[in-house]
C-alpha cells in the first residue's frame, strides 16, 4: 500500500511527530510512505535523511486549486493508494486533487479541538458539510475532537475516534541531573511544563496559580517550563512581577526534556483551548507523572479517563489549579498511586504500535 503524507507546515510540534512515527512504524512492513509539504521544516529534513520520497508545494489560499493538480500528478506517478492529510486545508486539497486522479482513499486527521465562531465558521461548516461525505474516514485524537468536528460540519458517520500514542517504556528510572543543574534541594518539588509561549498555551494562567500555590503552601516547589515563543519575554516579565522567581525557572528550549521529566514530581498543563491530545503529557505519564491539567481537549480523557493518574481542573479558576498541585505535594501515597496508574495506561490504552494499527486499519 502506496500511502502520501499530506502536511503543510512540517515543522517539530506534535502533528509532525504524529506523522514521523506512522512512516516509521509502519513504513517497515505496511505501507510505502510517500510524503508533501508546503512549508520547510525539522520534519521534512527528517524525511530526507530517511530517503523517504517528498513533494514541495505551495499549499497557500490562492494556490488550493494547483496544489490540488500537482498533488494528483505526484499521486499518479507514484500510483498512491491513500492520502493521508493533517488538517482541514490539506483535506480540501487531497479531495480535490480526486477530480484529476480518483484513485486514493483520502484519509483525515484533524488535531484541533477548536469551536468555529462568526462568519469564518460558518464558511468551514459549509465546507466541512460539502467536502467531508467524500472521505474514505476521519480520525479524531480525542474524544472531545470528535465531537467539535461534528458540531462544525462534518460528517459523523466518517469520524472516528483514535488516539495519540507513545511507545510505552516501563517503569521509569529517576534522573537527578536537572535537580542538580538548577541546584534545587532534594525536598524541593519539581513541576515540568513543556509548552510554546503562545497565548492558548495560558502561561499567565500559570503564574498565577503558582502565586496562589505560594501562599497556601509552605513546601518548596519549583515549575520549570521548557520551550520557546513569541511571548517569552512578557512570561519573564510576569515571572518578576509576582516575585516567583525562585518557584519558577524559564529554561528556553531544551533537548534534553527526557531527562527533566526524569527528574520531576509532577507534570502541568494549563492550556486555554487548542490542545488535542497532547504529545508532551504523554511523554510525562511515560515518565511516570502526575498530571494537573486544564479541561480543555483531551486532557480528561489523559488524566482521568479508563484509569485516573491525575487531576483535571477549569481553565481560569487559579485556586482550585493550585490546591490540586498542593495535593500532590502533601500526599506521597497519591502520588505513587498516580504514578503507577499513568504507566499502566500508557501501555493499555496509549501504545503508540496500538495506535499505528489503529490507523492502517482505518486506510484499509
Amino acid at each position: 500500500m502506496n500511502v502520501l503524507y499530506l502536511i503543510n507546515y512540517a515543522g517539530k510540534a506534535g502533528t509532525e511527530k504524529y506523522v514521523e512515527n506512522l512512516i516509521r512504524i509502519l513504513g517497515k512492513n505496511k505501507i510505502n510512505p510517500f510524503f508533501a509539504y508546503n512549508i520547510e521544516g525539522e520534519l521534512s529534513q527528517k524525511m530526507r535523511e530517511a530517503s523517504v520520497p517528498s513533494l514541495q508545494i505551495s499549499m497557500g489560499k490562492l494556490s488550493v486549486f494547483s496544489a490540488a493538480k500537482r498533488l494528483a500528478e505526484y499521486c499518479r506517478e507514484n500510483r498512491i493508494d491513500v492520502i493521508h492529510a493533517q488538517y482541514p486545508r490539506e483535506n480540501i486539497i487531497a479531495l480535490l486533487s480526486k477530480r484529476y486522479y480518483d484513485t486514493p482513499k483520502v484519509v483525515m486527521t484533524n488535531h484541533l479541538t477548536l469551536r468555529l465562531e462568526g462568519f469564518s465558521g460558518k464558511v468551514w461548516r459549509a465546507l466541512n458539510r460539502h467536502f467531508t461525505p467524500k472521505n474514505h474516514c476521519i480520525i479524531a485524537v480525542c474524544n472531545e475532537g470528535r465531537d467539535i468536528m461534528i458540531e462544525n460540519g462534518v460528517m459523523p458517520e466518517r469520524v472516528e475516534v483514535i488516539f495519540n500514542g507513545i511507545e510505552p517504556a516501563g517503569k521509569p528510572i529517576k534522573s537527578h541531573s536537572i535537580r542538580k543543574e538548577l541546584g534545587l534541594s532534594d525536598d524541593c518539588f519539581i513541576m515540568t511544563i513543556l509548552a510554546r509561549f503562545a497565548p492558548e498555551k495560558g502561561l499567565d494562567f500559570l503564574l498565577d496559580s503558582l502565586a496562589e500555590l505560594k501562599k497556601i503552601t509552605d513546601k518548596p516547589f519549583c515549575c520549570l517550563v521548557c520551550g520557546d515563543g513569541e511571548l517569552f519575554s512578557d512570561i519573564k516579565d510576569k515571572v518578576s512581577e509576582l516575585s516567583l522567581e525562585g518557584e519558577c525557572r524559564l529554561l528556553g528550549y531544551r533537548t534534553d526534556t527526557k531527562e527533566i521529566l526524569l527528574g520531576s514530581d509532577a507534570y502541568l498543563c494549563s492550556s486555554s483551548k487548542n490542545e488535542a491530545m497532547s504529545f508532551a503529557i504523554l511523554e510525562a505519564m511515560n515518565a511516570g507523572l502526575p498530571l494537573v491539567v486544564t479541561d480543555v481537549g483531551g486532557n480528561r480523557d489523559l488524566a482521568e479517563t479508563f484509569i485516573q493518574c491525575g487531576f483535571v481542573s477549569e481553565y481560569g479558576n487559579t485556586r482550585d489549579f493550585a490546591e490540586k498541585i498542593s495535593l500532590l505535594i502533601n500526599d506521597n501515597a497519591l502520588r505513587d498511586k498516580f504514578s503507577s496508574a499513568a504507566i499502566e495506561k500508557i501501555e493499555k490504552h496509549f501504545d503508540l504500535y496500538k495506535l499505528a494499527e489503529a490507523v492502517y486499519n482505518a486506510y484499509n
